[in-house]
C-alpha cells in the first residue's frame, strides 16, 4: 500500500474570489497534508491582488498565472499536460481534514482500473456548512475510523476535490475545454473514464468539506449541462439509478451513529421479542422518559437476526445484526455489546431467539436484568392457559405441567423442567428484576425460589396527561352506527384472541340474544376472526376496529357504552387496556386473577367478579346487566369518577425507579469482560450496505478522447473568454461566419 510520500502529487486549486476563503483552503491543506506534494494556485489572468501573499513564504506552494484568460477548464488542462503524475483538483472553497491525501492515494492504489478518488463531503453527508475547522478535523476522523474501508463505485467524481490518475489521462486525455463549468467538465471526464472501461469510486475514509457547493450549482450553466447531456446521452439514467439506489447511505450512517457518540458510559440495551404489544410500548415509553444521561438501544431479537436501533441525531436507525455460521451466541452478543459499548442489558422477553439468548446471558458478561412482562419464564403457554382456554391456577407440579403441555400442539415436545431450570439460572444471574405488578412478582416467586425477595415491582406507566374529554372532541374520526335507542352498551377494549376472551365474548352474544337482554357489545379494537370493521344484523355485536387512544373518549360515547369488560381467560400482569378505560373515565368489570384484580380493588374504579361469574357466561352477562341496570346508576358514577382519578405511575417516575436499578448494576461490577467487537464492515452490512455496480457502457459509444490544447484551441477559448464584452460583440460581428463556425469546430474537438 501507498501514500502520499511514495510520489509526488500536484494539488491544484483554481483561484476564484467568487469562491469562499481561498486563504482558509491554503492554510488547511498546508496543515493538513504531508509527503512530497506542490500545492498549485492556478489563476487564470485574474486582476486580484490579494491573491499575491499565498504562495510567499512554503516552497511547497506554486502560483501560476496565465497573463490571458484561457478559461476555468482549459487552464486546468494547461496543469495536466504539464504534470508527470497523479493530480488532484481541489475548489477554492474546500477545507481539509488531516490524513485526507494519504486516504485518497491508499483508494488509488488499491485498483489500476480506478480513474478518480473523490472523498466524502459535507454536501453528501448534509452537514453543516459553518462547521469550524476542530468540528471538521472529527468528522474526518470519524469517517477514518467507521469506514472498512468499502471505495465503492461512483458515477462521477466530487466537484470539491477529485485525484485524477495518471493513467487515464493518457488513456482518454484531458479536461474538455468546451466546458466552462469545472464540475461539468469533471463529470464528463469521468463519464469518458466509465466508457473506457475505468473505475470512478469513493475513498469512504477521507472527508473534504465544500463550504460553498450549493452556490457552486446554482452557477451551472445550462449550456454545459446540455452538452454534457448531447455528449452522455445514458447519464440521466445513470444517476437515477444511483440517486435511486442510494448506495452511501449506510457509510454515511455508519460515520454519523460514530460523531453522535458522547462518550457516556451509560448505555442499555432493551432486549424484547419482536411482536410489539404492551411489551415494546413498555420499552418505548421507557426510552422516551429517561433523562439524556443514558444511551438507549432497542434489540429486537428474532432467532439468528437482531434489529438493534440506535439513537442518532435526528431519530432511531436500525442494524440488522446476523450470527455467522459457526459463531457462538457469547461471541455474536457480546460483539454486539462491544460495537455499541453497551453498561447494562435490559431483558424484556427473549421468546423470539431464547436458546441463543440463554447461551449468550449464560456466560460471564455485562450485567443484566430481567422485567417480567409475563409468565413465559414459569410457562411456554405465557398466560397458564390449558387446551380447555382455562387458566390453571399457577399449577407448578412438573408432572402435571408435562400432561397439560402434552394436549396443547405447539408445545407437546417441550420438557417443562429443562425449561424452567434454564430460566431459573438467568433469572439467578441477573443484577436487578423488575415486575409491574405485585401479582406478577408473587407468581413468578411461585415458580422461582431465586427470585424470592429480589423482585422490584414499578408500575408500567402511560400517558402523562389525561385523554381529551368527549366535549373536547365529540365525534370520533371513525365509527360504526348503531340504533339511536336507550339500550347500554358494554365496551371491550383492544387486540382480543381467545386468551383474552374472543371465544368468551361470542357465547355471552348468543346468551344475550336468546335472552333478548337490552344490552349491546362493542369490541373497541378487533377479535382474532374479526379485524376490519364490523356489525352483526341484530347490532348486539359492534367490532369497531383499530382506534386512536385519544379516540377513545369519543367512541365510548359514541357507543354509549357504560362499562368495559375484560373477559379474559388467562391473567395479566399490568394491562395497558385498563389504564386506557380509566383514563377515558370507564369503569371496568374485570375477573378475579391477575393484575386486572388487583388494581381494581386497590382504585375501586371498577368491579371484580365471582369466580363463579367468571367461570360461567350466564352468570357474568346477569352480572352486566345488574351493574347497567337504572339501580346502579349511582354506584356507576361513582366508579367513573374514581377510574379517571385513579392515581397511575408517571413514566417519569417509572424511569427514575428503573434508571436506580442500571446505576448499581454498573456501579457494582468489578471488572467489565472484554469482547471482540464487529468489523467495521460488518457494521456497514448490518445497516444495509449493498455494492452499487455501474453498468456496462454503452457499446455505440466509443469513448471520447481529448487531445492536448493546441493553437487552434487557444484561440477559440481565447474568443469565448471576451465574447460578451463589447469588444468581442464587435468582433463576432465583422469575422466571417465561415471562422467562426471552424473556430467552434476547433473547440469542441
Amino acid at each position: 500500500m501507498t501514500d502520499a510520500a511514495s510520489s509526488r502529487i500536484d494539488i491544484v486549486v483554481s483561484l476564484d474570489r467568487e469562491q469562499g476563503d481561498v486563504r482558509r483552503t491554503v492554510e488547511r491543506v498546508l496543515a493538513s497534508t504531508r509527503g512530497a506534494f506542490s500545492l498549485v494556485l492556478l489563476d487564470d489572468a485574474s486582476d486580484d491582488s490579494s491573491f499575491d501573499a499565498l504562495a510567499r513564504g512554503d516552497p511547497r506552494v506554486e502560483r501560476v498565472r496565465h497573463p490571458r484568460r484561457l478559461g476555468r477548464v482549459a487552464a486546468i488542462d494547461s496543469i495536466l499536460e504539464r504534470s508527470s503524475g497523479d493530480v488532484v483538483l481541489l475548489a477554492s472553497d474546500a477545507v481539509v481534514t488531516p490524513g485526507w491525501l494519504d486516504g485518497l492515494v491508499r483508494c488509488a492504489a488499491s485498483d489500476a482500473r480506478i480513474a478518480t478518488v473523490s472523498p466524502l463531503s459535507n454536501d453528501t453527508m448534509s452537514q453543516d456548512e459553518a462547521l469550524d475547522d476542530d468540528e471538521l478535523a472529527r468528522i474526518g476522523a470519524a469517517a477514518a475510523a467507521s469506514a472498512a474501508p468499502t471505495y465503492p463505485d461512483l458515477p462521477t467524481g466530487a466537484r470539491a476535490c477529485m485525484l485524477v490518475r495518471r493513467a487515464a489521462i493518457d488513456a482518454i486525455g484531458l479536461l474538455d475545454p468546451a466546458f466552462d463549468d469545472i464540475a461539468q467538465a469533471q463529470c464528463d471526464f469521468c463519464l469518458r473514464a466509465w466508457r473506457a472501461g475505468f473505475r470512478n469510486v469513493l475513498a469512504d475514509d477521507v472527508f473534504v468539506a465544500e463550504i460553498a457547493c450549493h452556490a457552486a450549482e446554482a452557477r451551472m450553466d445550462s449550456r454545459d449541462a446540455e452538452r454534457l447531456s448531447r455528449l452522455h446521452p445514458h447519464y440521466p439514467a445513470l444517476i437515477r439509478e444511483y440517486v435511486a439506489a442510494d448506495p452511501l447511505r449506510p457509510l454515511h450512517e455508519a460515520i454519523r451513529f460514530r460523531l453522535a457518540d458522547d462518550g457516556s458510559s451509560r448505555r442499555v440495551l432493551h432486549i424484547l421479542h419482536g411482536r410489539g404489544g404492551g411489551t415494546e410500548a413498555h420499552v418505548r415509553t421507557l426510552v422516551a422518559a429517561s433523562s439524556s444521561q443514558w444511551r438507549h438501544y432497542v434489540a429486537t431479537a428474532v432467532g439468528d437476526r437482531w434489529h438493534v436501533e440506535a439513537p442518532l441525531d435526528d431519530g432511531w436507525r436500525t442494524f440488522a445484526f446476523t450470527r455467522e455460521a459457526g459463531e457462538s451466541w457469547a461471541a455474536f452478543v457480546g460483539a454486539i455489546v462491544s460495537t455499541l459499548a453497551i453498561s447494562v442489558v435490559h431483558i424484556h422477553h427473549l421468546s423470539g431467539s431464547r436458546d441463543g439468548a440463554l447461551e449468550a446471558f449464560a456466560a460471564p458478561g455485562v450485567p443484566y436484568g430481567i422485567s417480567v412482562h409475563d409468565l413465559w419464564l414459569a410457562c411456554p403457554t405465557v398466560t397458564l392457559t390449558g387446551a380447555d382456554d382455562r387458566y390453571c391456577g399457577g399449577v407448578t407440579d412438573i408432572d402435571a405441567c408435562t400432561r397439560c403441555l402434552a394436549a396443547l400442539p405447539g408445545s407437546r415436545d417441550i420438557d417443562i423442567g429443562a425449561w424452567r431450570s434454564a430460566h431459573a439460572r438467568l433469572l439467578a444471574g441477573a443484577a436487578f428484576l423488575i415486575a409491574p405488578s405485585h401479582w406478577a412478582a408473587d407468581m413468578l416467586a411461585r415458580y422461582f425460589d431465586e427470585v424470592s425477595g429480589r423482585i422490584d415491582v414499578i408500575a408500567h406507566a402511560t400517558l402523562d396527561r389525561p385523554l381529551p374529554t368527549v366535549s373536547k372532541r365529540q365525534t370520533p374520526s371513525m365509527a360504526i352506527l348503531v340504533p339511536a335507542d336507550d339500550v347500554p352498551t358494554v365496551a371491550i377494549v383492544g387486540a382480543i384472541g381467545s386468551d383474552k376472551g374472543a371465544r368468551r365474548i361470542e357465547r355471552l352474544v348468543e346468551h344475550a340474544r336468546a335472552r333478548r337482554a337490552r344490552i349491546r357489545f362493542a369490541v373497541i379494537g378487533y377479535l382474532d376472526v374479526r379485524h376490519d370493521p364490523w356489525q352483526s344484523d341484530d347490532t348486539l355485536l359492534t367490532v369497531h376496529g383499530r382506534y386512536e387512544r385519544a379516540d377513545l373518549p369519543a367512541l365510548f360515547a359514541h357507543y354509549r357504552a357504560k362499562l368495559a369488560l375484560f373477559p379474559s381467560e388467562g391473567p395479566e400482569s399490568f394491562s395497558y387496556t385498563l389504564s386506557e378505560a380509566w383514563r377515558a373515565g370507564m369503569p371496568a368489570l374485570v375477573p378475579p386473577i391477575g393484575a386486572l384484580a388487583e388494581r381494581v380493588e386497590n382504585s375501586h374504579a371498577g368491579w371484580v367478579m365471582s369466580d363463579d361469574e367468571w367461570r360461567d357466561d350466564e352468570r357474568m352477562l346477569d352480572r352486566m346487566l345488574a351493574l347497567l341496570s337504572p339501580a346502579f346508576d349511582d354506584e356507576r358514577r361513582a366508579a367513573s369518577r374514581r377510574a379517571r382519578d385513579a392515581t397511575e405511575q408517571t413514566p417519569r417516575a417509572m424511569w427514575d425507579a428503573t434508571s436506580a436499578h442500571y446505576a448499581q448494576a454498573t456501579d457494582t461490577m468489578n471488572a467489565r469482560p472484554s469482547f471482540a467487537s464487529f468489523s467495521n464492515a460488518r457494521v456497514r452490512d448490518a445497516l444495509g450496505y449493498r455494492a452499487w455496480l455501474p453498468p456496462d457502457p454503452p457499446a455505440e459509444q466509443a469513448p471520447r478522447p481529448v487531445a492536448p490544447i493546441n493553437l487552434w484551441q487557444r484561440v477559440a477559448i481565447g474568443a469565448l473568454a471576451v465574447r460578451k464584452t463589447p469588444m468581442g460583440r464587435l468582433l463576432y460581428r465583422v469575422t466571417p461566419q465561415p471562422l467562426i463556425h471552424a473556430l467552434k469546430a476547433r473547440l469542441h474537438g
